[in-house]
């Protein structure tokens, strides 16, 4: 599940003499003198790793590549355990004191279509702001925190391993990857109400299981797109037939994120206010979740729910 964790460990914590002079005695740091004193930088395989005479930082690389060359396997429990067991080997220190201060979690899917085409069925998210963006023939699907604490991506791993010049597994190249990734930049501890977040509870079972159910909150939390078959003889009066209309303007529009964009433009022009563009909204996902209607859901989105769901 993991991909990047940032920590940091403060060595008055370690219960060992000169640590920076013990993780540096086997590998080559550059020094950089700055305002507040001496910084010590270097790379341990894909991880950057930044020392002052009081504290270590590690990170900026995925957890998942440092130990095993890629990040297309799926990153387990025990997974983290051993990378941070060969981090310490490394550095010869104990990291068990660290402390967390990003953490990305992600998962990638085999999926049956090209991953570009499930971003459609994924609407709207409360309080994020959505992008589809392009980059470097790259699609991928982006929801912005408001606080820009955390952020939710979808993309086509196998296309950004090959555009990195990543190295593709044997047996990759061929499937398809849709990768789920969600990025906690700041204040984690906040978001799982504890004082501080440390190496040893990224691989506690119960811990992981908060982590893994957190990050499978956050997608169910994003309204889902669907497709109608829509049978006009179940209509039972006048209400029904104005729910059917609607639910078909909605398709004609190209789906529930098109059919917003018009109202969106709407609000900018001064046409509506605040208050009925967020009534409009309200409404519309509302009928949309409504199971009375006959409404089949799309079948991307229902393997993609499956997927997420089965993950643990």
């Amino acid at each position: 599940m993991f991909d990047t964790i940032q920590f940091n460990l403060k060595y008055k914590d370690v219960n060992q003499l000169n640590v920076l002079k013990t993780i540096t005695q086997d590998h080559s740091f550059e020094e950089t003198r700055t305002c507040n004193g001496v910084v010590f930088t270097t790379r341990l395989e894909n991880l950057t790793v930044r020392s002052t005479e009081t504290t270590l930082s590690i990170g900026n690389g995925s957890l998942c590549k440092f130990l095993y060359g890629n990040n297309m396997v799926n990153f387990t429990r025990d997974d983290t355990f051993h990378a941070m067991e060969k981090l310490s080997d490394l550095l010869h220190v104990s990291l068990n004191h660290a402390t967390v201060s990003r953490m990305d979690v992600a998962y990638n899917f085999e999926v049956k279509n090209p991953p570009e085409s499930y971003f459609y069925y994924l609407g709207p998210l409360p309080r994020y702001k959505r992008l589809e963006q392009t980059y470097h023939s790259l699609e991928g699907l982006y929801y912005n925190c408001q606080t820009d604490k955390k952020q939710l991506v979808f993309y086509d791993k196998i296309k950004e391993s090959s555009y990195r010049k990543d190295r593709i597994p044997e047996g990759y190249s061929d499937r398809y990857l849709l990768r789920y990734e969600l990025r906690l930049k700041n204040h984690v501890n906040r978001m799982f109400g504890v004082d501080k977040i440390t190496v040893p509870m990224l691989y506690d079972v119960q811990f992981y299981r908060r982590i893994v159910d957190f990050w499978k909150g956050e997608y169910r939390k994003i309204v889902k797109v669907n497709e109608y078959e829509i049978d006009i003889e179940g209509c039972k009066g006048i209400r029904d037939l104005n729910k059917m209309g609607m639910l078909m303007l909605v398709e004609r529009y190209g789906g529930m994120n098109e059919f917003f964009k018009t109202f969106d433009h709407q609000f900018e022009l001064g046409v509506l206010d605040k208050r009925q563009l967020s009534e409009i909204k309200r409404q519309t996902k509302q009928l949309l979740e409504n199971r009375s209607l006959e409404i089949v859901q799309n079948p991307q989105i229902e393997e993609l729910n499956t997927l997420v769901g089965q993950v643990e």
